[in-house]
């Protein structure tokens, strides 16, 4: 294909055509159902050509291939370990270049989901070359005081601070445009020298794929051994689990006026709550699930009332979505949240839960109120998934995410 039409067909493919997309993530496979994943499954129900590049969870050698919802998913071996396979691995940018090059696919557009250095370095490198509009995705704070100084011990702060910002911010304003899942780093962004024409937020999504149908809460209470008179608070988590003290601070106060009430923890782990800090009473009105299968988590949740979601004011949370809240909204029950960032946002505009202070006295007493009058629970609760089908459905923010990719490859043709 000669330059003249390559840049017709981008014309072409930025006006109507179908698209050919390649989404770079620096997650591993059990992390993409957050983003890539979604966003790739109704891609290509709109009709495009998608490949997602991921980590493998385990693998050190190999490149496996598999097509998933429509479209191809390509693991990448990382040398690295753990929660350290999140984008470091310079053999893995190496290995991921090569393969580029080797099946030289001509993209439309490269969709980078984070600029570390195995996803920026290989797909920035073979834009070039191949003169293909390459864009970044944004959804974490972790330079310059977030999340790297809240969740990462001194002398991985004192090692890699310098690192992580680099990566972070170093790319953005070399690139074609930005997607976002908050205004703070679109902000932040424009700060860095994108132009905010060329920016898109797109928060977090509700997965109704995953979410529909929905055990009831009597049935999953019958399974779980939970009364139908106890009034059941809920936090799921994953790995962000820096704000699980304060849930338990606030569960506190309400068992103290609730003796029968249940703090039900899902994803969690016993380990993870060991060094928590909660009186002997309230400890024992706490269960934890464990690990769930993401195909059963919205079964579990369906056992609650009301739903836990700390969220104090720091640089991270300024900067974050908390994914959980479509999930929240899905099942249908009110959240108990604090108004930071993008969750004073969307509780401000839309009633999905109910905001207060982020301190225990303050959530204890907005569950307690919304445990004493459930009629009011349930409307805010069917107001949440009704927010959740009108918003935050997959299928309508990928529409939106289409369209940019079109105005994106339109202004770069």
């Amino acid at each position: 294909m000669n330059a003249d039409a390559a840049v017709r067909r981008k014309v072409t493919a930025g006006e109507t055509g179908p698209l050919r997309l390649l989404l770079i993530s620096n997650h591993r496979r059990f992390k993409i159902s957050f983003r890539a994943q979604p966003w790739a499954r109704e891609l290509a129900a709109r009709g495009h050509d998608v490949d997602v590049m991921c980590h493998a969870q385990t693998e050190r050698l190999c490149t496996r291939i598999e097509h998933v919802d429509g479209f191809r998913l390509i693991e990448n071996p990382d040398l690295l370990i753990g929660s350290l396979r999140q984008g470091w691995d310079p053999v893995c940018a190496l290995r991921r270049g090569r393969f580029l090059f080797r099946e030289d696919r001509r993209y439309d557009l490269i969709h980078c989901l984070d600029t570390r250095l195995a996803v920026i370095w290989p797909a920035l490198t073979y834009a070039r070359r191949r003169g293909i509009p390459i864009v970044s995705d944004w959804i974490d704070w972790w330079g310059r005081g977030g999340l790297i100084k809240e969740r990462r011990p001194l002398w991985y702060r004192a090692a890699f601070a310098g690192v992580e910002t680099f990566f972070e911010e170093h790319y953005r304003n070399k690139l074609d445009g930005l997607t976002a899942v908050s205004h703070a780093l679109i902000e932040r962004a424009i700060t860095l020298g994108v132009p905010r024409e060329r920016c898109k937020w797109i928060p977090g999504g509700a997965n109704f794929a995953a979410f529909d149908p929905i055990c009831t809460k009597k049935d999953i209470r019958g399974r779980l051994g939970i009364a139908m008179d106890q009034p059941v608070l809920c936090f799921a988590g994953l790995d962000v689990l820096v704000d699980l003290p304060l849930a338990f601070a606030a569960f506190e106060r309400v068992h103290a006026v609730r003796k029968n009430a249940l703090l039900l923890l899902v994803g969690v782990r016993e380990a993870d709550i060991r060094q928590i800090d909660v009186g002997e009473s309230a400890r024992r009105a706490i269960r934890v699930l464990g690990r769930v299968p993401y195909a059963e988590l919205a079964d579990h949740l369906a056992a609650a009332d009301v739903f836990l979601m700390p969220y104090p004011d720091t640089v991270s949370n300024r900067g974050r979505w908390p994914n959980k809240i479509g999930d929240y909204m899905c099942v249908g029950r009110p959240t108990v949240s604090n108004p930071v960032g993008e969750v004073q946002r969307l509780f401000t505009e839309h009633e999905v839960g109910v905001l207060a202070e982020p301190e225990p006295d303050a959530m204890a007493e907005a569950v307690l109120t919304l445990i004493a009058n459930p009629e009011q629970a349930a409307a805010i609760g069917r107001r949440a998934r009704e927010i959740a089908e009108s918003y935050f459905r997959w299928d309508r923010l990928v529409a939106g995410l289409e369209s940019w990719y079109r105005e994106i490859l339109r202004k770069s043709a």
